[in-house]
């Protein structure tokens, strides 16, 4: 999904690329290229194992399940972000959740030790790192706090807002929102029409239409 703050993150990547001539000798030293097909898993949730990724090109997902199956998304990847660092300096060194493909992905993989190795020989990554994870802890924060204060009709029309904004126009389904705003597809699909029998929402042939914008406004305030 697009992040606001993304442009001015890859722009500090960036910068901190051009600045120092050591980092693409340094990543080819301490990393394997890997790609994965749109639909693959790129790490497993618990795998003690799995290395720390920088996205090159693509997007992904990271989400946790219940024994249930029902998935909880936690937050969207994009070029030039990185994932699975807490993999290499939490002391269990289990990945905290599941990364799925949702396009062709390039990466930088890095094995653990490598990736630590990589960040003592290098002060600048490691302040990215530091920037990646309190970014990250902000995003799980609101998220917590979404889950816990906001209702469904609430973060639904949050939601719709957002999509309406981005750029992408990303297709979603109705079990693809649902694991977004932590609910299940039936409850999703109850409050879509709920919103279009208000008159805020229009469904034609899958696609969603904003009518009283105002109104999912307050809905998601």
């Amino acid at each position: 999904m697009p992040d606001p703050q993304k442009n001015n993150r890859d722009a500090q990547l960036g910068r901190l690329d051009r600045g120092d001539a050591r980092f693409g000798g340094l990543y080819a030293k301490f990393s394997y290229p890997a790609t994965y097909a749109a639909g693959a898993i790129i790490v497993l949730e618990g795998d003690p194992d799995a290395p720390i990724f920088l996205l090159l090109s693509g997007y992904a997902r990271a989400y946790r399940t219940n024994r249930q199956g029902r998935e909880q998304t936690l937050i969207h990847f994009g070029p030039g972000d990185w994932f699975n660092q807490t993999a290499a300096f939490s002391p269990h060194h289990q990945a905290l959740a599941s990364v799925v493909a949702l396009q062709p992905c390039r990466t930088l993989c890095f094995p653990r030790e490598s990736f630590l190795d990589l960040v003592r020989a290098t002060p600048s990554l490691a302040q990215v790192m530091l920037r990646e994870c309190a970014l990250r802890t902000e995003q799980l924060v609101t998220l917590t706090s979404d889950l816990s204060l906001r209702s469904v009709r609430s973060r639904l029309a949050q939601f719709l807002l957002a999509q309406s904004d981005a750029p992408d126009g990303r297709h979603w389904t109705q079990e693809a929102i649902a694991a977004q705003i932590g609910t299940v597809r039936e409850v999703v699909s109850r409050t879509l029409r709920a919103f279009v029998k208000e008159g805020v929402i229009q469904i034609q042939r899958q696609r969603i239409t904003i009518v009283d914008r105002r109104a999912l406004e307050r809905e998601a305030a």
